[in-house]
């Protein structure tokens, strides 16, 4: 088998393995919610082929692989929608983004609030003290 229909013919099977219903699973119903699996799909791929004049029906090879990690999923209902993740951990930006945290910073900023000093470093001294142990 050529090197080319190798490579063609992996690639083809990780096209088969991952697909857009790999990564957003099918919906779940139960009660009164739906609920939408979400994961991580990474693959990676190598190929490699070969000749020399001594033995030129020396040929080479390919392989290929894929993970699928579930991270999250979507549940609804009539009134709301909730994103889940599994990853515990948060970024600054998601810590930044919380309303408490965001409301203190724009209070902050803008010089508004009755608010002792204290109160609001607490809060903010916190979620940075975690995002510095996370680093």
């Amino acid at each position: 088998m050529a090197i080319d229909s190798l490579i063609k013919t992996v690639l083809s099977e990780l096209k088969l393995a991952v697909n857009s219903k790999t990564v957003i699973g099918e919906p779940i119903t139960c009660n009164k919610w739906t609920v939408i699996p979400v994961t991580k799909v990474t693959f990676g791929f190598g190929a490699g082929g070969g000749q020399s004049e001594k033995d030129p029906d020396f040929g080479g090879g390919s392989g290929g692989g894929a993970s699928i990690e579930p991270v999250a999923f979507i549940a609804m209902n009539e009134k709301e929608v909730k994103f889940v993740s599994f990853n515990e951990k948060q970024t600054i930006w998601e810590k930044i983004l919380k309303p408490e945290v965001g409301e203190q910073i724009y209070n902050k900023i803008m010089g508004i609030g009755d608010k002792p000093a204290s109160d609001t470093a607490s809060a903010t001294s916190s979620d940075l003290s975690e995002t510095q142990t996370d680093s």
